[in-house]
């Protein structure tokens, strides 16, 4: 049996990150963009942003290799 979606999960393809302007923030934004032109602003703290860059420097290190 096929598994079900979760209603809360979307696919987004990013084809471009940008920095997002907003002076107010506590941390980082960033504007993700899809190919449909479609936006997501992320806001995180600055713990939570160092874990992405972690994990996805790690995801780096497998497609790529040493």
């Amino acid at each position: 049996m096929a598994e079900k979606p979760e209603k809360d999960t979307h696919e987004f393809m990013v084809t471009a990150v940008e920095p997002a302007r907003d002076d107010k923030l506590d941390g980082v934004a960033l504007t993700l963009v899809d190919a449909r032109g479609g936006r997501v602003r992320l806001h995180m703290h600055a713990d939570i942003a160092e874990v992405m860059r972690e994990r996805i420097s790690a995801a780096l290190s497998k497609t790529m290799g040493p």
